[in-house]
This record gives structure tokens, sequence and C-alpha cells, in this order.
């Protein structure tokens, strides 16, 4: 398996976000041999843990490592995941390695933290193709609200309009034969 997920945060990622971490772990591995593995904070967060690491360096003791509060942290929203390339036994990677994975996933339309200027954040990527945050968490202080309409699975819509169209096909076909006959 191209992802390592010890802790099972990718569950609760938004559904494509999760898909795409897949295409990018396997297309990785395929690239270099490597894996890719889910960090143990590195999946969705609560606006309450999000604060709590935006508060790291501010209100708390040790370094600056966000300069997102609450839902305005793609990860609150389910669409970003912090990953490490790791070889088979577990052992991280060099810079490199996070560069490589970086690329494929910018490849696939996807935002990678290593491209973030003055601030990089280099096993950080996100998922939110043509959606800006502000888009995705118009009033900050409602994060709760916005932490539940998270689509973790997909939605049954995709395959509702294949399933109209057939149908749709279907009754225009009835209606042109009965047309015909006359």
């Amino acid at each position: 398996m191209a992802v390592l997920d010890p802790t099972n945060q990718l569950p609760a990622i938004e559904w494509q976000t999760r898909d795409r971490v897949h295409t990018l772990a396997s297309r990785f591995q395929s690239a270099t041999g490597l894996h890719l593995k889910v960090r143990p904070t590195g999946g969705r967060r609560t606006c309450a843990q999000q604060n709590t690491i935006y508060a790291q360096g501010r209100e708390t003791p040790g370094d600056v490592v966000t300069y997102a509060s609450g839902c305005t942290s793609w990860h609150v929203l389910g669409r970003a995941v912090d990953v490490d390339p790791v070889d088979a036994s577990g052992r991280g990677q060099p810079e490199s390695a996070y560069a490589k994975a970086g690329a494929i996933w910018q490849a696939m339309g996807g935002v990678w933290g290593g491209a973030f200027p003055g601030f990089p954040d280099i096993g950080h990527f996100e998922w939110h193709p043509g959606l800006t945050i502000a888009q995705a968490c118009p009033s900050p202080q409602y994060c709760a609200s916005i932490e539940a309409s998270i689509q973790t699975v997909m939605p049954f819509g995709r395959y509702a309009f294949v399933g109209a169209a057939v149908a749709a096909v279907g009754y225009l076909g009835y209606r042109g034969w009965q047309w015909w006959r006359r």
C-alpha cells in the first residue's frame, strides 16, 4: 500500500482530497519506490485543534507552525493532509523526496505547501481546485457548523445524474418509437 496511515487520519478527510492523496501516493511510489506516511495530526482537525496549533509560538511555547486559525485552515475543512515520505522500514527521507511528491501533487492540480512563499511547509498537501478559503469558510466564527458539513463519502448525486440521463434517453426513445409507429 502506497499510503501509510497508522493513526487512521484519512477516513475523516473530504472524499475528493482522500482520493487524490491515494493517487499521489501511488504515483509517488511508482516514481521513487517510497511510501507516504500520514502524520498523527496531519489529517482533518477540529477548529479547537487548529486553534491550539495556531497558538503555538504566539500564546504557548514553541515555534510558530501555522498561519491559519480555525476554519481558515484547509485541515479543518478536510481538504489538507500532512504526509512524510518514508522507505519500507518507515525511515524518513530527505527534502528532495518531498519536492518529488510536491511536483506530482502540483501536476495533479493540488497546492503543495513547499511552494508557500515565505513559510514553506514541505509535508503539506491541499486539494481544493478553484475554491478559495474565503468561499469555503465565509464566517470563521461559525467554524463548528462548517466542520459538520464536510462530505467524507462520495455523494450519490454523481451517479444519480448518469441514471437520470439514461432514463431520459430511454423515455425519449420510447416516446419517439410511439410517434414513429403512428
